[in-house]
């Protein structure tokens, strides 16, 4: 009977471990899937050579850019990820997809570093 009650106590404590520990893991991993972190409202540009994804902007208030290839996938691991600078990002978003940064917004179309 003793035994009947420990193995009871035993898989309701292994439940309730699980039930904790799987959206841990869940948003862990997801988290692993996004550029690096940044502080509230920064300038930061990235870049993911291996599928040729680029990301930046101003994070945390706009405007931002991202562009990948459509066919591949829009995501990269956060050890993936590269920080550059915004020349760096506006030359390789022309070389690789093209952008003609005269026809963007104002903001873009400036060529200051930051």
């Amino acid at each position: 009977m003793l035994d009947i009650i420990l193995t009871i106590a035993l898989i309701i404590i292994l439940i309730t471990i699980l039930l904790f520990a799987i959206p841990i893991i869940l948003l862990s991993w997801h988290s692993r899937k996004q550029p690096p972190a940044y502080g509230l409202i920064e300038h930061k540009y990235y870049v993911c050579r291996q599928h040729k994804i680029l990301h930046g902007g101003i994070f945390g208030k706009g405007p931002i850019k991202k562009y990948y290839v459509n066919e591949e996938k829009s995501w990269c691991w956060r050890d993936e990820w590269e920080e550059i600078d915004r020349k760096t990002f506006k030359e390789l978003a022309t070389d690789w997809y093209g952008v003609n940064w005269s026809e963007e917004a104002l903001w873009w179309q400036d060529d200051y570093s930051s």
